[in-house]
């Protein structure tokens, strides 16, 4: 698969092309991030499905999500109020160097600087269950879905505690000219509403061609196409990144694990308000020459 022409999913080859690089965001490195975020751990908790709402003085009218982007537990009605977020909300992650004829990974640094021909991913926990979208910048300025990705339907972006989500799930991405700076864009959200833009952005559909007037040559049938509306995607990123991006955000790089349950080289990222918040928002810069 090549997004933009410009990055690829690979079991053997494909490249990285160069993405415009973004400023880095201004979160400040904190000690109790880690502690945060063990602090806020819970189990598994049921998810909203995800719609738009649409508030009047008497009803609220909620747009249901396709059933692979349910939980397995019944989602709480439109009106329940039932609040979205959670205190501390946060996640961890790590960049995985991955031997694309073995399938075995490590992890590595996250300021490591890549080298031509290596190949890699990226993996993700998080302290609360959420919707997990995973962004990348083309070169075009466009951001192009990695998870959910229209053209792998069947990996899932619901994260829950406990559990590891690799983007991507079974390949890897590997680096190739020219060197440059790629930047991955990061949401966790426990409110729906919140991602409902940039969910139907990523999962748009256009119909499949018009059947061809009995003269044509006889063609096989075509399935719907899958694609991402990159103005909707745009600007979702664009207007969480200002609600989300920077805002209480701390982040911690742990080396070494201090515990059997920590990855190696794992990076916090958690909000440190004592208000609850439905939504976690960072840039992970991936360096490469």
């Amino acid at each position: 698969m090549r997004i933009g022409g410009m990055i690829g999913l690979i079991a053997a080859l494909a490249a990285v092309g160069a993405f415009a690089q973004q400023p880095k965001q201004k979160e400040k490195e904190a000690e109790g991030a880690r502690e945060l975020y063990y602090f806020a751990v819970t189990k598994k908790d049921p998810l909203p499905p995800i719609r738009r709402v649409a508030a009047t003085r008497t009803t609220q009218v909620a747009v249901a999500a396709p059933p692979s982007q349910r939980t397995d537990a019944p989602p709480p009605a439109a009106s329940s109020g039932a609040p979205a977020g959670a205190v501390h909300l946060g996640f961890r992650y790590s960049l995985a160097l991955v031997n694309s004829a073995s399938g075995k990974s490590e992890a590595v640094d996250s300021d490591r600087v890549f080298q031509k021909g290596e190949c890699l991913a990226i993996d993700f926990e998080s302290n609360r269950s959420g919707y997990l979208y995973v962004l990348v910048r083309q070169s075009s300025g466009n951001w192009a879905p990695l998870l959910p990705s229209p053209e792998m339907p069947e990996e899932a972006n619901i994260l829950n505690p406990g559990e590891k989500v690799r983007v991507p799930k079974e390949y890897c991405f590997e680096i190739g000219d020219p060197p440059g700076t790629e930047t991955v864009f990061v949401v966790l959200s426990r409110d729906p509403r919140d991602i409902y833009d940039l969910n139907e952005g990523i999962k748009g559909t256009t119909p499949a061609p018009a059947t061809p007037p009995p003269s044509a040559p006889e063609r096989p049938p075509s399935d719907v196409v899958q694609y991402a509306d990159a103005s909707i995607v745009n600007s979702a990123v664009a207007r969480m990144a200002q609600q989300f991006g920077t805002r209480d955000i701390v982040i911690r790089k742990i080396g070494q694990p201090m515990e059997a349950r920590e990855p190696a080289h794992a990076v916090y990222v958690v909000n440190a308000s004592s208000r609850p918040s439905s939504s976690v928002v960072t840039q992970i810069e991936i360096r490469h020459r």
